[in-house]
């Protein structure tokens, strides 16, 4: 694969939004909203058009068009979703934009997120010389993702947003909050309406081909996770320099979990060091460094021997990502224990010991009878006990989406490639992956009754 984020940006809209357009047994281009009696509601043609799609795998893009609509060129993305319920999904939108106009009534009232996707949507069909269009699409009927393999609602949405994030020119009129990066929600929090005016000092990459090239015609899901993983965990275990692999907790030689003065799970010395280091390079004691490290990527994993080879495999257990921007303040509060130095460690990355966060919530499942880590707690500890099944790692790196690129070969920033990796790495090791979001709806982690006896 050589090509550009832009190109298979414009390939895939021509293979999917621009052949819906064409096709003469198809509704698109869809009018969103309309106009009647001065009271703003959607039009026929949406409702004939969403009407009977419940229960499906549905990707959905509200977009501005310029006519004649002939190229991706002409397509303006607005808003990326999905569902499995399109009628009312597409419906509660309309209320919302509804109650977001008229736009100069808005508004800021102090508080972040006061400019929401809603008002933001509002503005843009203000702005807009065109309307706004819905297109609906069955992902079930998709072959490939843009990328050229196979992919599910969860992930494709990601997928997109991530494309279209590539390209500067979208940027002020794409509404969407999540697989965006901090940094930009930040500073629309800041700007409110006057965020469509704008200019965007975010990278480019839109044009920028991929660092290296894994045609997706011979290489499956399951082997991009393979090749990402060469790339960047097994070179920093094999490395006799690096303290990888790095256990997550401190246990004895059984394998039992030591507990902190509160009673909380606790972590190795070794890893509260390489988060130390590894966030010590997004943050400083002044906030965040302006450098290109956007935060740190992590993976929780495992473990096992290979069929053929000598080199242990890594079986991934939970992908995740701690952005050093805030959406609220600059500097997110998940760093301020490294940035400030201190010796707590509340948030620590989103590795801390509070009962928010991931070592915490673990504690509690363990402990306290609180559900949100049961699937952890079943999966990584004897029943009954803190002590570990098996040794579980954590592997952290500071993300530089200038030096570092994500499992598709292209430049990623950190808010895209968590998505992307929990895709293949779904792929890879369906039963083991402890991720909930952005994983499909029949994934183990989902469909499975977990439970775990709480230590009394």
């Amino acid at each position: 694969m050589t090509a550009s984020k832009a190109d298979l940006w414009a390939t895939w809209i021509e293979r999917t939004l621009l052949q819906d357009i064409h096709a003469p047994d198809r509704l698109d281009p869809v009018p969103f909203l309309t106009t009647v009696d001065g009271e703003l509601t959607t039009t026929d043609a949406l409702d004939r058009y969403r009407y009977g799609k419940n229960d499906g795998e549905y990707l959905y893009l509200i977009y501005l068009a310029d006519e004649p609509i002939n190229t991706a060129a002409d397509i303006t993305p607005v808003y990326v979703g999905e569902s499995r319920n399109i009628g009312s999904r597409i419906y509660q939108h309309y209320k919302k934009i509804d109650e977001a106009i008229p736009i100069d009534d808005w508004e800021d009232d102090g508080s972040w997120g006061s400019f929401s996707k809603y008002d933001h949507i509002a503005a843009v069909r203000e702005a807009a010389d065109s309307q706004l269009y819905v297109w609906i699409l069955d992902v079930e009927t998709l072959d490939v993702c843009p990328y050229g393999v196979a992919t599910y609602r969860q992930e494709l949405e990601a997928k997109l947003i991530g494309l279209i994030y590539a390209h500067p020119e979208y940027r002020r009129t794409m509404t969407n909050r999540e697989f965006v990066p901090n940094r930009v929600l930040h500073e629309i929090g800041l700007a409110g309406h006057t965020w469509l005016s704008t200019e965007s000092t975010r990278p480019e990459t839109a044009d920028a081909p991929p660092r290296y090239d894994l045609s997706t015609e011979h290489h499956s899901k399951a082997d991009l996770w393979a090749h990402w993983l060469e790339r960047y965990v097994y070179p920093d275990v094999a490395d006799e320099s690096t303290a990888d692999p790095i256990p997550l907790f401190d246990t004895d030689d059984r394998l039992q979990v030591k507990l902190t003065n509160s009673g909380r799970l606790k972590r190795s010395d070794a890893i509260d060091e390489r988060i130390r280091t590894e966030g010590r390079k997004c943050v400083h004691s002044g906030g965040v460094r302006d450098d290109g490290y956007e935060g740190l990527i992590y993976l929780m994993y495992q473990l096992a021997d290979a069929d053929r080879s000598d080199r242990l495999t890594v079986i991934p257990r939970y992908v995740g990502k701690a952005e050093a921007y805030g959406k609220k303040n600059e500097l997110s509060a998940n760093f301020t224990e490294i940035a400030t130095e201190r010796s707590s460690t509340r948030s620590f990355a989103r590795w801390g010991d509070g009962d928010y966060w991931h070592v915490g919530e673990l504690s509690m499942a363990l402990f306290e009878d609180d559900t949100r880590k049961v699937p952890w707690a079943s999966e990584l500890f004897e029943q009954g006990t803190h002590r570990l099944k098996e040794q579980v790692y954590l592997w952290v790196k500071a993300w530089n989406q200038e030096l570092h690129t994500g499992p598709y070969g292209y430049d990623a920033y950190l808010a895209e490639v968590e998505p992307q990796l929990i895709g293949v790495a779904q792929a890879a090791f369906p039963d083991r992956l402890l991720n909930k979001s952005d994983v499909p709806d029949d994934a183990p982690i989902k469909t499975t009754d977990f439970s775990f006896e709480g230590i009394r």
